[in-house]
């Protein structure tokens, strides 16, 4: 569904590059984590997808096809896109900020604007809300209105790029949950970035651990990072020696504890 063949870029200016020889697949209907510090080339990598970053070698493939063959607005259109902040346009209402994207596509007005509302049930919200402009949300809200309208032309692919770094722990876990049971219903081909591996860990099918210049550290499914790290830099950004957890009997109840006696959940 995507694939990555041996990119690398480098960005005017720079005497290194951001992206150096990097490749990967993604699986069709997966969600797919790309996680690292800041600067290891995660988001240079996912606008390339969408040709909103070219690659200076190498081939990116979408659907089967070398994307610098293809239109990029029709590329572009045919990708949902979630971004941090949400990216809503100001001056348009919640429900035509969504509503666009869909007209963009060919749909007409009516039916764009009644699928734009039922997008925002989909992600939670009251349809009420569609007439509010974005400076009335809150964070989580203007955060599900971004999904929303980068679900609203039933894109097979959708890339988030760093969704939920703008809200607070709480809103953020919400967003996460919401996201988890949208993959269950849609099934979609999910490309994320984060630098937030618990994040990355929670919503990936396959976490993708990147260095400088998007080195691959190690590829995977979660556990596997925390069971048979592949080497001291997967060790140390994912914690895994203060995750070593063990159970003890506490008040008649069985509890889980780290390596200093905090209480970390209960088992059922």
């Amino acid at each position: 569904m995507i694939e990555f063949d041996r990119v690398s870029r480098t960005y005017p200016g720079s005497a290194h590059p951001a992206v150096a020889d990097f490749s990967h697949r993604v699986e069709p209907g997966s969600t797919t984590v790309f996680v690292g510090p800041s600067g290891c080339g995660k988001t240079t990598l996912l606008r390339m997808v969408n040709r909103m970053v070219p690659a200076d070698s190498g081939t990116v493939r979408v659907r089967g096809e070398d994307v610098s063959a293809v239109d990029p607005v029709q590329l572009r259109r045919s990708i949902g896109y979630v971004m941090q902040h949400s990216g809503l346009l100001p001056h348009r209402t919640v429900l035509d900020n969504v509503a666009s994207v869909a007209q963009l596509g060919g749909t007409r007005r009516k039916e764009a604007r009644e699928r734009a509302a039922d997008m925002l049930r989909l992600v939670g919200l009251d349809v009420d809300l569609g007439r509010r402009y974005p400076a009335e949300l809150s964070g989580g809200q203007a955060q599900r209105v971004g999904v929303a309208r980068g679900l609203v032309a039933d894109p097979d692919i959708l890339l988030m790029d760093e969704p939920f770094g703008a809200v607070d722990p709480v809103v953020r876990r919400g967003l996460q949950e919401e996201i988890l049971s949208l993959q269950e219903r849609m099934s979609k081909t999910i490309l994320m970035v984060t630098h937030d591996i618990d994040e990355a860990f929670l919503l990936g099918d396959t976490v993708v651990l990147l260095g400088e210049q998007a080195r691959v550290e190690q590829v995977g499914p979660p556990e596997e990072f925390l069971t048979a790290p592949a080497n001291d830099n997967v060790r140390e950004f994912t914690g895994a020696e203060g995750r070593l957890l063990s159970v003890e009997k506490r008040d008649g109840r069985d509890v889980v504890v780290d390596r200093s006696g905090r209480v970390r959940g209960v088992l059922q």
